[in-house]
């Protein structure tokens, strides 16, 4: 059998992923019985991962904290939104997380910000930066306002 047509390969997230991160610092810790709480100041409206829901499917993360590590915690990552559904990551282990740390989630290149949330409660886009081995690091959007996207002129 002959194939005469032309064959089209998309390789879509299998190539972008692994191109995007997305920085957050930890604003607020809570402890509410045996359960852990840390508050970043981004959220879904920020990033999200494909077929996460609710921090169900823990999210390759790292750490940056500005002192020595501890014993690992099991950990609730909330984002900044008032609503139960900012949830980024379920019962993920960290060491002594503590505010003005950094959390780092990688893989965020493919689709992240287009399935994401961002003018939800009319909260500022964040910040976007491209590295490249002879530039360094470049900053190509700044914090973007959107609530006069929302407003009349």
């Amino acid at each position: 059998m002959t194939f005469g047509g032309k064959i089209i390969l998309e390789m879509g997230r299998f190539m972008a992923a692994a191109c995007g991160h997305y920085l957050t610092s930890v604003v607020d810790i809570k402890r509410t019985g045996d359960q852990n709480y840390c508050i970043v100041d981004g959220g879904i409206h920020h990033m999200n991962y494909y077929g996460q829901n609710m921090g169900m499917k823990p999210p390759p993360l790292q750490h940056f904290p500005d002192k020595p590590l501890g014993k690992p915690e099991a950990w609730n990552i909330c984002g900044s939104l008032c609503t139960s559904g900012d949830v980024l990551a379920k019962q993920y282990s960290l060491p002594d997380l503590a505010v003005q740390d950094i959390l780092v989630f990688h893989k965020l290149g493919a689709y992240a910000i287009t399935e994401s949330l961002f003018f939800f409660l009319s909260r500022n886009l964040p910040k976007v930066f491209f590295y490249g081995r002879e530039q360094g690091l470049q900053l190509v959007r700044d914090e973007l306002p959107t609530y006069t996207l929302h407003s009349y002129p």
